[in-house]
Formats: C-alpha cells, sequence, structure tokens
C-alpha cells in the first residue's frame, strides 16, 4: 500500500536529515516510525496472551465479604479517612 504524507517543510528538513545519519532514506524512516508505533499501541488483546480466571484463586483468599453501600457510607463516616 502507498500513501502520501503531507508534512511541514521544517518537519521534512529534519526527517531527512535523521535518515541520511541513519544510512536509510525518509520513506524507510517513516516506515519504520510507523511500525514501531503501530506495535507499540495495539490493543492488549492482540498480544496474544490468554489468562485464565480467576487471577487469585478463592482458595488463597478466603471467603471474600460482598460490600455494600452501607459498609461504604460507614467508612467514610467514621475517621478512616482524616485529613
Amino acid at each position: 500500500m502507498q500513501a502520501t504524507v503531507q508534512l511541514p517543510e521544517e518537519v521534512l528538513q529534519q526527517l531527512e536529515l535523521l535518515a541520511q545519519r541513519e544510512g536509510g532514506t525518509s520513506g524507510d524512516l517513516i516506515r519504520r516510525i510507523v511500525e514501531e508505533h503501530v506495535a507499540r499501541n495495539r490493543p492488549f488483546i492482540a498480544c496474544g496472551v490468554n489468562v485464565s480466571l480467576p487471577l487469585i484463586p478463592a482458595s488463597e483468599t478466603g471467603p471474600i465479604r460482598p460490600v455494600t453501600g452501607r459498609d461504604v457510607d460507614e467508612l467514610l463516616s467514621d475517621d478512616h479517612f482524616a485529613a
């Protein structure tokens, strides 16, 4: 696939200098930068990491008591979070 990219003259000059310093072309540098950016920003699911749930088995945590709104209100009304 081919694409046309419009860059400000100053950016294009800097790009050409960087590419020349690296011994390549500005096209090569743009391709490498775009490929690296896409690789870094892939969604987590695309990484191919499979995780089984639950992450921490209940046998290691013991029973977990559900927290209600009343529990939260009680905690906030006490001085647990003194300024």
